[in-house]
């Protein structure tokens, strides 16, 4: 009797037992679930601030406890997809689709975007469609659905019609960095090369802790070597050029003064367009707003907006700058301002024939003033988003944009370019993956096949 109450008591006792540690563990599995949530939920917060590292380094952390957690994969596919690392991004976004077909209201677009970068033009196309469907009116509009639809078909019509004759060379470690180098510009004699960059030199060395905590950037020039036929190591000690906010290199003027952008804290309205006069003793004047011997001009010029880009011919008749002011057919458009006798006139928008209704970058004027560079995402004639284009006739009487074509334009994003006053090469920051640096580097390229000159 004695026995058989011990054995009940053992087996109470075990219950008792098993019933706490249940107990524990769903407690312990409600703590990590909320202890992983919060996390999610900083990881997010941290995105959409722009500290794009750290959140990857969260949502890692997350996945590596619950490889399951659609959201924290959804989360690093995008930190992936913005730092240009589209197949861990395609790997992230396929997991989170596999793990929840519903994990975020964007995943097909994410998806679409992804596959679109790395060629997959029939994966994003059905994504794309699908997204279409579900998404809201407003990112329908916002994320313009219908001309990346298009723009997909134009890329996979062109597949098989890359320029073999044109050639892509990486200009090499002693012009790239591990860091970011686009903007390229070559002086019209051909000695200087200007390009920005964003490395660990940087005057300041700081990062821009309230966007992408990647190093602010500095304008860097490099000599042509004719003697060892290759350019001198790059330098940013160029006198009161470069600042410890963000400074880019625009273009070159006749005389190799420069045209740069500057956006500084409280000094800029909201990143303008200056210009730096140069010496023969390799002396700098300290930057001034563009044209500020006629402040009238200069300030229409510089507006409240956004300023990005500007090129000038070799006569100095006409100047083509890029702004985001509201007068525009996008979100930024090209303008010109044309000079008669000593005098400037008006900006006046290049019309809806060039301007989309989406960005125009990078505007670039051949010194004949006879052919215009520049790039855009908003045209339906698109091998992948940010592509570069080219009209010729010159100032009141261009002919319409023409796609550049392969291999120049990718599906990844080609956003800066510059030519050579001959037309026979071009200076382009992109992702050509060619002997590639680090992040975006800077490429020299084979043009004289097209004899844009001539057209």
């Amino acid at each position: 009797m004695k026995y058989k109450n011990l054995k009940n008591l053992i087996v109470l006792l075990a219950l008792i037992c098993l019933t706490i540690n249940i107990s524990l563990g769903q407690e312990n599995n409600i703590i990590n679930k909320t202890k992983s949530q919060l996390k999610l939920t900083e990881s997010n917060q941290m995105f959409y601030q722009g500290n794009i590292k750290t959140a990857l380094l969260n949502y890692k952390e997350i996945i590596a406890s619950n490889p399951l957690n659609s959201k924290a994969q959804f989360g690093a596919a995008r930190c992936y997809y913005r730092l240009n690392d589209y197949y861990n991004a395609k790997y992230h976004v396929e997991m989170a689709f596999k793990n929840d077909p519903k994990t975020d209201e964007d995943l097909h677009y994410l998806m679409a975007e992804v596959y679109f970068r790395l060629g997959a033009l029939e994966k994003s196309k059905i994504n794309y469609e699908k997204y279409k469907i579900t998404c809201s009116k407003q990112k329908f509009k916002e994320y313009s659905i219908d001309l990346k639809l298009r723009q997909l078909e134009y890329s996979n019509t062109t597949l098989n019609y890359s320029n073999e004759k044109i050639t892509i060379t990486n200009m090499g470690p002693m012009i790239n960095s591990k860091g970011p180098e686009y903007a390229p510009s070559i002086s019209n004699d051909g000695k200087y090369l200007m390009f920005t960059s964003r490395r660990p030199d940087t005057k300041g060395g700081n990062v821009d802790q309230y966007y992408d905590h990647q190093y602010f950037s500095d304008i860097y020039l490099s000599k042509w070597d004719s003697v060892s036929n290759n350019w001198s190591k790059p330098t940013n000690k160029l006198g009161k050029i470069n600042t410890e906010f963000y400074d880019a290199s625009l273009s070159f003027k006749p005389d190799n003064s420069i045209i740069i952008y500057r956006n500084i804290m409280d000094v800029t309205k909201s990143g303008d367009i200056y210009e730096a006069s140069y010496s023969k003793n390799d002396s700098w004047s300290s930057p001034k707003p563009i044209l500020y011997k006629n402040k009238a001009i200069s300030n229409k010029i510089n507006s409240s907006y956004f300023e990005s880009s500007a090129s000038i011919t070799e006569d100095e008749s006409y100047i083509y700058f890029v702004s985001e002011r509201v007068s525009g057919f996008g979100k930024t458009d090209i303008y010109c301002v044309k000079k008669e006798g000593k005098n400037y006139l008006e900006p006046e928008n290049l019309g809806n024939k060039i301007n989309s209704s989406g960005d125009e970058k990078c505007v670039f004027i051949h010194p004949s003033g006879k052919l215009l560079f520049f790039t855009s995402n908003g045209r339906n004639e698109s091998v992948g988003s940010y592509d570069v284009y080219y009209c010729t006739g010159g100032y009141g009487n261009w002919s319409d944009p023409k796609n550049i074509g392969r291999p120049i334009n990718t599906t990844l994003e080609e956003k800066t370019i510059n030519i050579s006053k001959d037309g026979n090469t071009a200076f382009v920051g992109g992702y050509y993956n060619i002997n590639n640096q680090g992040d975006v580097d800077l490429y020299k390229i084979d043009i004289s096949s097209l004899n844009l000159l001539k057209k």
